[in-house]
């Protein structure tokens, strides 16, 4: 009786065998997680100093400090349930994932993984 059928069993082995191979091609490839971008940016505020004697402008040279210009802030909203958050100028970003677990993630690692979508 197998004597008869050898060349179907023949193609059903081989054919289990060719399904449990699988294509690596595909595992070289890693598709980027789109994102949506907004951008955050205070609409005013100037540098300056501020000083012990409530003076706010030049430093007079009293116990002033320096007060910086309010940045813009960049806020990531990934398809993969991941958000990131960063001020301009920043290298590193703060992430939050899906589990609300945080971490930081460099801007070119960033780049490897996720893109911006564009507006619609």
């Amino acid at each position: 009786m197998f004597y008869k059928h050898w060349k179907k069993i023949a193609l059903a082995f081989t054919a289990l065998f060719w399904a449990g191979c699988g294509d690596d091609s595909s595992s070289d490839s890693k598709e980027l997680v789109a994102c949506d971008l907004q951008q955050m940016c205070p609409e005013y505020g100037v540098a300056g100093y501020s000083c012990d004697d409530g003076f706010y402008g030049d430093d007079n040279g009293q116990n002033c400090t320096f007060i910086p210009a309010p940045t813009c802030s960049k806020y990531y909203q990934c398809e993969d349930n991941v958000t990131c958050w960063a001020n301009e100028g920043d290298t590193v970003l703060n992430c939050s994932d899906k589990q609300d677990k945080d971490f930081s993630i460099n801007e070119n690692d960033f780049n490897s993984k996720y893109y911006v979508k564009e507006n619609e």
